[in-house]
């Protein structure tokens, strides 16, 4: 596995075996082919956070960023912090098997 990018709360590993990104992101884990991965970059990317904020400012929940992940009822609820964050996780991401990225296995990282 090779981390293509990473911010304080998150990053971004490409797996060669099973050709999946794996997005962690605070609590969160996604496993994402790179066509899921395009597409929740590209969401992320047209949301207009600042609509949201106020939208929902008066709204009981402590973050305000409700971010549909799933054709069901699955949300992420981000602050604008963590929302920023999220965005240039995504959008900073590098294409797989760039050199200067870290190799895992240096590291004898065991992951389940």
């Amino acid at each position: 596995m090779y981390i293509n990018n990473s911010t304080p709360n998150g990053q971004i590993f490409f797996c060669f075996r099973y050709n999946l990104y794996h997005l962690e992101f605070g609590n969160l884990f996604f496993r994402l082919s790179h066509e899921e991965l395009t597409k929740l970059s590209e969401y992320i990317c047209s949301i207009d956070y600042n609509f949201y904020l106020e939208k929902n400012q008066h709204s009981r929940n402590r973050r305000k960023l409700l971010i549909h992940i799933d054709a069901g009822n699955k949300f992420m609820a981000l602050n604008k912090e963590e929302f920023l964050e999220l965005r240039n996780l995504l959008t900073d991401n590098k294409k797989p098997g760039i050199t200067d990225n870290i190799n895992l296995n240096d590291y004898n990282t065991q992951l389940n």
